[in-house]
C-alpha cells in the first residue's frame, strides 16, 4: 500500500512528454510556500472551503469520531481524532470538505497510469511520482517502480533530496530521471525556513551525478523573500555548474498553494504575486552561457 493524494493524468510539467504523475503523501521539509500543502503530512489532510461553507454543522453531527466542531461560527477539525472515514465529506451538501489522502494498491495506481501508456509512448512520456516527498515511503516506492518499469514505463520522481543516501542508492536503479529541488545554498537559511538538511540534499545531488547526469534536472524554484536575490542565484548556478549539473530548470515564484493553505488553517505568509518569466531570464541566459541546458518553468 501506498498513500496518495491524487493521481494527475496529462501532466506536461513532470518531465518530458504527456505523463501523469501521481502525488505521494508525506514530505521531510515543510516549506511555507508549498504548492501541495496537503502533501506535507503523512495522515489524510481535511480541506474545508469557507466560501461554500454554510455552517450547517451536518459535517460535525455526522463524524463517529467527534472530530469536527465549530467555535464561534468558525470550523475547526481535529486531526489527531480524524480516521479518515469521509463521512463529514459524503454528508456536506455544499461540497465544501476534502478529505487528501488514501492508501492505495500500487496495482490499483498503475492501472490507472496504464490507461494512457499509448500517449505515453507517442510523446516519450510517462509516470511520475511527486509529493510530498516521495522518498517519505521508500520502500512503497521502490516497490511500485520496479513494477512500473516491468511495463515498459518511463519513471521520473520530483524530490527534494532530503533523506538518507542509503534510501537513493535504494530507489535509484528503478527511476530514470530525477527532477531534482535545489533551494539554497545556505544550509542555515535553509533549515530555518524548511527544516530542510542543505548538505545531505548536496551529498545526494553529487552523489547522482557522479551516478549519471543525464537522468538528473536540477529544479530551483525561485521564491520570492527566500532565495531571489540575484546575486544568490548565480552563486548557486556556479555551484550547479561546478558540480556537474548539465540542465537546469528556472521555476517562477507562484502563490498556488495559498488557498489549500487557508483550507487547512494555515497562514499562508508570503507575498501573491506571481513572479514573471521575465524576471528569471537573466538567469536562464548565464546558465546558457556557461554551457548548461536551462529553460524557465518545468
Amino acid at each position: 500500500m501506498i498513500s496518495v493524494t491524487h493521481i494527475e493524468r496529462f501532466a506536461i510539467h513532470d518531465g518530458p512528454g504527456i505523463r501523469t504523475t501521481v502525488f505521494l503523501k508525506g514530505c521531510t521539509l515543510c516549506c511555507p510556500w508549498c504548492a501541495n500543502p496537503e502533501t506535507q503530512s503523512s495522515q489524510p489532510v481535511l480541506l474545508h472551503d469557507m466560501r461554500k461553507c454554510v455552517s450547517c454543522h451536518t459535517c460535525e453531527q455526522s463524524c463517529p469520531q467527534k472530530a469536527i466542531h465549530f467555535q464561534k461560527g468558525r470550523f475547526h477539525h481535529d486531526a489527531q481524532r480524524c480516521n479518515g472515514c469521509q463521512s463529514c465529506v459524503e454528508m456536506c451538501l455544499q461540497d465544501a470538505l476534502q478529505l487528501r489522502g488514501e492508501d492505495m494498491e500500487s496495482k490499483a495506481i498503475l492501472h490507472e497510469v496504464m490507461k494512457d501508456k499509448d500517449y505515453y509512448d507517442m510523446s516519450h512520456g510517462g509516470v511520475t511520482f511527486s509529493g510530498g516527498e516521495p522518498f517519505v515511503q521508500v520502500t512503497s516506492l521502490c516497490e511500485i517502480l520496479q513494477e512500473a518499469k516491468a511495463l515498459g514505463l518511463h519513471t521520473a520522481v520530483e524530490t527534494t533530496g532530503n533523506y538518507p543516501l542509503a534510501d537513493l542508492q535504494r530507489a535509484e536503479p528503478f527511476i530514470d530521471l530525477f527532477l531534482y529541488d535545489f533551494k539554497h545554498l545556505d544550509d542555515a537559511k535553509l533549515l530555518q525556513f524548511t527544516h530542510g538538511n542543505g548538505q545531505l540534499i548536496k551529498t545526494n545531488l553529487a552523489y547522482l551525478l557522479h551516478q549519471d547526469v543525464h537522468k538528473v534536472i536540477v529544479r530551483m524554484p525561485i521564491i520570492t523573500g527566500f532565495n531571489d536575490e540575484a546575486s544568490l542565484v548565480y552563486q548557486e548556478l556556479d555551484y550547479l555548474h561546478a558540480l556537474g549539473v548539465q540542465s537546469v530548470h528556472l521555476l517562477p515564484y507562484h502563490s498556488l498553494g495559498k488557498s489549500k493553505a487557508e483550507q487547512m488553517g494555515k497562514p499562508y505568509v508570503f507575498p501573491t504575486e506571481i513572479m514573471a518569466n521575465e524576471v528569471l531570464e537573466p538567469y536562464r541566459a548565464y546558465a546558457l552561457a556557461k554551457g548548461m541546458y536551462a529553460q524557465i518553468g518545468g
